[in-house]
């Protein structure tokens, strides 16, 4: 069964080939993106000033990114003691729009590749998309835009955050064949500021 992995690494590669196919510099008629990439951190208005000088032969660049997600058990009751457990994740997937113009902030932010108009592309170009990959569905809800985040407004660059929400589900591997018995650990537990067991912490001990 396809991993965590597999499913938050095709949305990210999913979005990205949608939105360089249609707004990309190589795109048939050509688009205003210089670059469309993949991003993983925290992106703030303190982080882009840091990285002005770098991103500025970039622009219009946009950047996507997985954000965060929750884990629910589906469906909700537990399955026979071993198997392995269905999670279903709702998570957000943002696309970080950045321009740049030197003719001012107001053909920077509504000029064609300014910020206003890659909000709008974003969302136009992405809501209510499904995913799959490999022939798995990747996106269980259609893409659904969740707001638009504000990050910087700088002399050289306006950038926003245009969130999507969606779910997927993934399975645990199946741990019945692991050949680890409950018996065969060793729970250690060393009182705070107590001596440990070899190794130097205090957990759990494969025997």
């Amino acid at each position: 069964m396809p991993e965590f992995d597999f499913f938050v690494g095709g949305i990210e590669d999913g979005i990205t080939e949608i939105l360089w196919a249609a707004l990309g510099s190589a795109a048939e008629p050509p688009g205003y993106l210089n670059e469309i990439a993949m991003y993983g951190g925290e992106l703030d208005e303190k982080v882009l000033k840091q990285f002005i000088d770098e991103l500025t032969p970039r622009f219009p660049l946009m950047l996507v990114t997985y954000g965060d997600g929750e884990d629910d058990l589906a469906p909700a009751t537990a399955p026979v003691f071993g198997e392995p457990r269905i999670w279903r994740h709702d998570c957000t997937f943002s696309v970080i729009c950045c321009s740049d113009d030197a003719r001012g902030e107001t053909d920077q932010r509504r000029g064609v590749g300014g910020a206003y108009q890659m909000v709008a592309d974003a969302r136009r170009l992405l809501a209510g998309r499904q995913l799959k990959k490999e022939g798995t569905l990747l996106t269980f809800e259609p893409l659904r835009p969740s707001g638009v985040e504000y990050l910087a407004r700088l002399p050289q660059l306006t950038a926003y955050s245009v969130h999507f929400d969606t779910y997927f589900k993934w399975t645990e591997p199946d741990r019945r064949a692991a050949g680890i018995p409950v018996e065969g650990l060793i729970f250690d537990v060393t009182p705070l500021g107590g001596p440990t067991r070899p190794g130097g912490k205090p957990g759990v001990i494969f025997e």
